[in-house]
């Protein structure tokens, strides 16, 4: 099978340094649950990489958002093994429908790793690098290899509405 991947953007240096020491001191890393936020209130920093996406994905309309965060920890998987895909979670596990976000963006705000690959479907392997930002997609399957080391990442999903698990 051959998967055309049609956006993928990595930005390094996505902050100025002082900028990322502020990112790290405020971001609450120990906290991995899904959170939804509006877009009316968005965080500085989200709102910063919602409108790079912006150069690069229509987000006309959008009314939120939902992100969440890795401190040294890997995405949970479903029945695809590892891979997965950033989708509706709660509309996939009542009626098996992928709904998913505008883009998807993670962010990699500290990595002292070796391995932890993002690995796109189409077998596009993605170092984690502090301070680097990558968009791609939406309904793109991907995943993160197995790492020993620091790895913290911020991801976030843009949507045009909101979603029922939140509601």
């Amino acid at each position: 099978m051959v998967v055309n991947i049609k956006k993928l953007i990595i930005i390094d240096d996505l902050l100025k340094k002082t900028s990322l020491k502020s990112f790290l001191e405020k971001v609450e890393f120990d906290k991995f649950e899904n959170r939804w936020f509006y877009m009316d209130k968005p965080e500085t920093y989200t709102k910063y990489i919602i409108n790079i996406g912006a150069d690069h994905f229509p987000i006309a309309g959008i009314v939120g958002y939902e992100t969440w965060t890795h401190k040294n920890t890997r995405p949970g998987s479903d029945e695809f093994h590892d891979w997965h895909y950033d989708k509706d979670e709660h509309r996939y596990a009542m009626n098996q429908i992928l709904r998913f976000p505008i883009f998807s963006a993670v962010f990699y705000p500290k990595v002292k790793c070796s391995d932890g690959n993002l690995v796109l479907e189409n077998g596009v392997k993605i170092k984690p690098k502090t301070n680097r930002l990558v968009l791609f997609e939406p309904g793109l399957k991907h995943r993160v290899e197995e790492f020993e080391g620091t790895r913290y990442s911020v991801n976030i999903n843009p949507w045009r509405r909101r979603l029922e698990a939140y509601k």
